[in-house]
């Protein structure tokens, strides 16, 4: 892991905010995208959906889009008590007027993550800092259109003030749901979840990536927005026609759509993969069983993988899919649970191929 190799004399502070729509899921996913990115980091803190690390500031920014569940990256300046006198202190000893010239005007606002520090009032601190920032640099407030965004962050024991170098734009993936698309499918994945699932793959642009069990495309889709080199498989005829509409519709284009079964892998080398085989009665297991698919499908995707290539992979909990793995010859590197209704919990496999 690149995190161990961090060196570095003065690296920059860094806050991420991720989403809280699952409790371990977004930072296994940050971990991998900075890991499949090879930027060196290491994490000095992590309060609910809030993880400061050390890092390069442009090394990270351009990749933060990336993510399904990072929300906002910024360079951290302040971290300290949360009480107004240790925030006065940390704010005032900082060197503000780095990231802030007088000639150009910024806004603040405070977020409080988990339910901590509620004897400080959010608005109030907002003013306080507005005022507190302006006396440092003298630069101007101006909360419509300002040139730099602070935020005041209260998570966990402290207080973290950073300069906001991203934000998720609103509505991201609103284009992109499932009833949006041309073709439909009632199994397909959220576009958060199947892109989450790219990037725990440790695919990266130009990454040859498979989804053996493709469906109308949703996982493909976010593979190719990522910059893969995207093939996808489905034992259905309209499955593949299906996906090959979706993705023209998103002027993606496909490396290759094939028609076959992912019991047996046509494709002799690949660098990634990431798939959601079929089960339950929206989907064709084609007279089969998600376990048996899957003891037949594993040793395929082990043999088609890359050494160190990373499969990952959803099935129902309590398929026994970790066993399977692992007697497939895969190292069974993380697992993660997403609840999808009462009689569905998807089990989040990541693979690693011997």
């Amino acid at each position: 892991m690149f995190a161990s190799r961090f060196n570095m004399d003065e690296p920059t502070r860094v806050f991420l905010v991720l989403s809280g729509e699952h409790p371990t899921l977004p930072l296994a996913e940050m971990r991998a995208i900075l890991d499949a990115n090879r930027i060196p980091f290491k994490i000095t803190g992590s309060f609910y959906k809030l993880v400061e690390i050390q890092a390069e500031m442009e090394a990270v920014k351009p990749i933060a889009g990336r993510g399904a569940f990072i929300d906002e990256v910024g360079t951290e300046i302040v971290h300290s008590g949360p009480t107004i006198t240790e925030i006065d202190d940390a704010v005032k000893s900082s060197d503000l007027s780095r990231y802030l010239p007088p000639d150009e005007s910024f806004s603040v606002r405070v977020l409080r993550f988990g339910g901590v520090s509620k004897e400080t009032s959010r608005v109030k601190l907002e003013g306080h800092l507005g005022w507190l920032i302006h006396n440092i640099t003298r630069a101007k407030v101006d909360l419509e259109n300002p040139q730099r965004l602070f935020h005041g962050l209260l998570a966990g024991p402290y207080f973290h003030l950073g300069l906001v170098a991203y934000q998720r734009p609103a509505g991201y993936v609103a284009s992109r749901r499932p009833r949006k698309r041309p073709v439909f499918h009632p199994s397909t994945m959220t576009p958060k979840l199947a892109r989450s699932m790219v990037n725990l793959s440790r695919a990266i642009g130009g990454t040859t990536f498979l989804d053996p069990f493709c469906g109308v495309g949703g996982i493909l889709l976010e593979a190719s927005l990522l910059g893969c080199e995207v093939i996808g498989m489905d034992a259905l005829r309209r499955m593949i026609r299906g996906s090959r509409r979706n993705l023209k519709y998103f002027q993606m284009d496909p490396s290759g759509l094939i028609r076959g079964d992912a019991r047996n892998i046509p494709v002799t080398r690949v660098e990634a993969m990431a798939t959601d085989p079929p089960y339950g009665t929206g989907a064709s297991t084609l007279k089969s069983t998600t376990r048996n698919i899957l003891k037949d499908f594993l040793p395929e995707a082990n043999s088609a993988l890359a050494k160190a290539g990373r499969l990952v992979v959803a099935s129902p909990l309590g398929t026994g899919t970790p066993d399977i793995a692992e007697s497939a010859g895969f190292r069974v590197a993380d697992r993660h649970e997403v609840y999808v209704h009462r009689s569905l919990t998807r089990e989040i496999l990541v693979l690693e191929a011997n």
